[in-house]
């Protein structure tokens, strides 16, 4: 009998502990065991750690994710998960995967706020990436990556990545891919109820040995986009009343209950975590009912209203990284005044952005900052986002009336060409500038949603500028533009500098492995990226290596960009 439904995955994790998440078949109490690797320059033997829960039941699904904490930091650990059921104990055995992780490098202070401090942190290694349609097409970059994995495992401590970043459209919600629907019918017209949510998660984390493997080993950090939704989720003010009103709600209800089962959950350290969806989950392990009404309750209330709920998170490496929430957080109108359309929007909630804000002034040289969406776009596709999102004649009284009809064109054509990205946001690009001009690091942006690859850089068009904004998109893990769309971005990317709304841009050139410069800006493969991120005394290092299939042999780099201030 197989007792594991989904997974296991090697969650949040920190130089001192890990999250192991997994869906079980049945209800059971469950210990993870992790034991250490020997360490040739440890002078005393590392313990074995043991974590445990009785698994949580969500719409008659069994979850579990109990969190190993006090483990060596810069360490790896090889884990097994034993369950008890009422036909007693069951040690489960690894199902062709290797079960293991790394824990973090112990955290660094900023050396700004610390001038005494001289230590030099190790590279830190990232993996990252977005948009898996599972089963189209066939060209899976990151179940390669499961494969490349497994034969470097003689070399993980130098070559695999530190954590795996999963940037949204993990599923699509409205898409279910041909393979998926031969297993699950039901799905043919997209998932509406938690249950078809947690099929389709089953179905991407399960469905080859590779993304088993993948996600087995590496730390795994996630954050959604539109698909974990539905297509466009949140891309206009007006669109949740307009799907309530569609009679959508408990759509939208259950699909966000689903993401924090199944990736919300697993992000955050559970040890003195004050959330209240952890305090949900701990209330359902102790009560042993099912809790998936108790958390529709909670989202519904930010479903129908203007709650800023909490899904962002900090990831704590050297250098930290925010992972903000640029799809729930912005702005939304329950209203049928027509200046609502009028008004400048944002695409971070308020409190979010004060606690970006917060965290940017922890930061000394670079500031990692994780967004589904991107915030520069190739030049001409960035400037018509924020010619859409200006609202010109605002404050004038006698063209307040004509300001009011070109928003009403200026949102209906960013619902025709799907804009949703920060440019389109006015209240967020310009807290952005702020950022840009008051603190002391450099803005690494890594993103993914618009299906290919490129980098970009940006300064400030004031004299002096203080900071640069770098913008790095690795996307999508398994799918492909439509040859419309491919054809509108290739004519536009002969452009690669432009000036709009107080940032001037570039497009960063790729280069082979060869070191031979690429003729494209853009990446259209399907691909992976993979970050070295090397703090110096006085500045840093970067290097991102786009890492695809080639010639059907496996994994190996399609191009690099680096990055040295």
């Amino acid at each position: 009998m197989s007792y594991v439904h989904t997974g296991p995955l090697v969650r949040a994790t920190s130089s001192t502990s890990s999250v192991i998440w997994a869906e079980f078949s049945q209800p059971c109490h469950v210990t993870v065991i992790a034991t250490p690797a020997l360490q040739a320059d440890t002078l005393f033997e590392l313990a074995i750690s043991e974590a445990q829960m009785h698994t949580v039941t969500v719409g008659s699904h069994y979850y579990a994710a109990p969190e190993l904490i006090g483990l060596h930091p810069s360490t790896w650990y090889t884990y097994q998960i034993v369950i008890h059921t009422e036909s007693g104990e069951h040690a489960l055995e690894p199902a062709s995967v290797t079960q293991c992780f790394r824990t973090f490098d112990i955290t660094i202070p900023n050396q700004s706020h610390h001038p005494e401090a001289t230590l030099i942190p190790p590279a830190l290694r990232i993996a990252y990436g977005s948009c898996r349609k599972a089963g189209y097409p066939a060209i899976d970059a990151l179940s390669a990556a499961g494969s490349w994995l497994s034969q470097h495992i003689d070399k993980r401590e130098s070559v695999w990545p530190h954590l795996l970043l999963l940037i949204g459209d993990q599923i699509y919600a409205d898409e279910p891919t041909p393979p998926m629907l031969a297993i699950y019918p039901q799905l043919q017209e997209g998932a509406k109820t938690f249950s078809d949510f947690a099929d389709m998660y089953h179905y991407v984390w399960t469905c080859d040995t590779g993304i088993r493997q993948v996600l087995a080993a590496l730390p795994t950090f996630m954050i959604f986009d539109d698909h974990e939704v539905t297509n466009n989720w949140n891309n206009v003010p007006s669109w949740r009343e307009q799907r309530i009103q569609e009679g959508q709600e408990g759509l939208l209800v259950d699909a966000i209950v689903a993401y924090w089962v199944y990736q919300g959950w697993g992000n955050l350290q559970q040890a003195n975590n004050q959330h209240p969806l952890l305090a949900l989950m701990r209330e359902g392990e102790q009560s042993q009912t099912d809790i998936l009404e108790a958390l529709r309750a909670y989202i519904r209330e930010e479903t129908v209203s203007s709650i800023e709920r909490s899904w962002h998170y900090v990831i704590p490496t050297t250098p930290s990284i925010f992972v903000a929430n640029a799809r729930a957080g912005r702005t939304s109108v329950f209203s049928d005044q027509p200046e609502q359309v009028y008004e400048s929007s944002r695409i971070l909630g308020k409190q979010q952005m004060a606690e970006l804000q917060q965290w940017m002034q922890q930061q000394n040289t670079i500031a990692l900052l994780i967004s589904s969406v991107p915030i520069l776009l190739p030049p001409v596709i960035g400037l018509a986002e924020y010619l859409m999102g200006l609202r010109p004649f605002q404050q004038n009284r006698l063209l307040r009336g004509v300001g009011l009809q070109l928003a009403r064109i200026q949102q209906w054509v960013t619902l025709k060409t799907s804009f949703d990205h920060w440019p389109l946001f006015t209240d967020t690009w310009q807290e952005l500038l702020h950022l840009l001009d008051t603190q002391s690091a450099d803005i690494v942006a890594l993103s993914g949603d618009v299906h290919f690859s490129y980098s970009m850089s940006a300064r400030r068009t004031i004299r002096q500028p203080k900071n640069v904004l770098y913008q790095l998109v690795s996307t999508p893990f398994q799918n492909v533009l439509s040859p419309s769309s491919r054809k509108e971005i290739e004519l536009q990317s002969t452009m690669t500098r432009i000036s709009y709304g107080g940032l001037s841009m570039r497009m960063l050139p790729l280069y082979k492995p060869s070191h031979q410069p690429v003729r494209s800006s853009i990446i259209w493969q399907n691909a992976l990226a993979f970050i070295t991120v090397q703090l110096h005394a006085d500045g840093y290092t970067l290097r991102q290596d786009y890492m695809g299939i080639v010639d059907e042999k496996g994994m190996d780099v399609l191009a690099s960009v680096q990055i040295k201030r």
